[in-house]
């Protein structure tokens, strides 16, 4: 056993198999091949329950609300809801694999390609703007 995670005992960050009463059971963290095919594909499962962690369905009313909330006060601003972006794949993905998002952010930049990161981050920005794409496209 070895420290993955901060305060967490796993076998093997992102590739456990076995799993019994001192080790949690973690799917594995995203590979290159699912990354690129959520790029081109929006039903993945990456990006389809990434959606529903921005929409609350994991954490609740008040976590929409308050990715409502950024989203509106900088909507035509990439730079920053591309940074949300960032943060919120890499929280939903941990809170899946029962690991830090940070394991998860070195994860992604050590096996995806600069590119292929860069055009993830595009369509996750658009999945934040939809949740107010609505009544910011009518204001």
């Amino acid at each position: 056993m070895f420290y993955c995670c901060p305060l967490q005992t796993v076998g093997n960050c992102g590739n456990i198999t076995k799993t019994n009463k001192e080790t949690k059971t973690m799917r594995d963290l995203p590979t290159t091949k699912e990354i690129k095919e959520s790029i081109t594909d929006c039903n993945t499962w990456h990006r389809r329950f990434f959606r529903c962690w921005i929409d609350g369905s994991y954490l609740g009313a008040g976590h929409y609300h308050d990715n409502c909330d950024r989203v509106r006060r900088d909507y035509g601003n990439d730079r920053a809801l591309r940074a949300l972006a960032i943060s919120s794949f890499c929280a939903f993905v941990a809170h899946e694999e029962d690991c830090s998002p940070r394991t998860v952010q070195r994860h992604l930049v050590r096996e995806v390609s600069r590119d292929d990161l860069e055009a993830l981050n595009v369509e996750l920005v658009d999945d934040l703007r939809d949740l107010v794409r609505d009544e910011m496209e009518v204001a």
